[in-house]
């Protein structure tokens, strides 16, 4: 086993962990186009621990850093009738990227999901990211026939406030 693998540990997420891949979201959303990320330590302990959680993290720690993080939730195909995994952000820090952290990470999604009888793994990434795409495309390849849509805010807040032509049983 090669030095710099033999240094890395991928595990779930603890609490502690909350700072750490905080600022590494935050780092993320600046490579992604200067964005402004929402996600803080707070919501990572808020949404990302409990009964009810919205997402589930592995981190990498290499040499004893935290060193990237992937963050994934559940999801469901109908055509296959499988579970599955979106993948919603997988990051390393700089200082450890091209030593098989990122590989590690979502290996070990993959591997944690399979054993949870997932059968599949979506991720989505910009167009304008290059260097990730590159990355993805030895996993896996672009599907070409799938666009993706998405409402956020307003625009969700559009959607949910139609007004309906049915009458909804709560």
């Amino acid at each position: 086993m090669s030095d710099t693998i033999s240094k890395l540990v991928i595990r779930p997420a603890i609490p502690e962990d909350a700072d750490a891949i905080a600022g590494m979201a935050q780092a993320l959303s600046r490579a992604d186009g200067g964005r402004a990320s929402r996600f803080s330590a707070g919501a990572f302990l808020r949404d990302g621990f409990g009964d009810a959680a919205a997402f589930q993290t592995m981190v990498a720690n290499r040499n004893g850093t935290v060193a990237g993080y992937a963050i994934y939730y559940w999801g469901y195909d109908t055509d296959s009738a499988t579970r599955g995994v979106y993948l919603a952000d997988l990051y390393v820090s700089e200082a450890h990227r091209r030593a098989g952290v990122g590989t590690a990470l979502i290996s070990e999604t993959a591997r944690f999901a399979r054993a949870n009888s997932a059968r599949w793994i979506f991720w989505s990434v910009l167009k304008s990211n290059r260097g990730a795409r590159r990355f993805y495309r030895q996993l896996a390849p672009e599907l070409k026939d799938v666009i993706i849509c998405a409402a956020f805010g307003a625009g969700f807040d559009t959607i949910a406030d139609r007004q309906a032509s049915f009458r909804r049983i709560d």
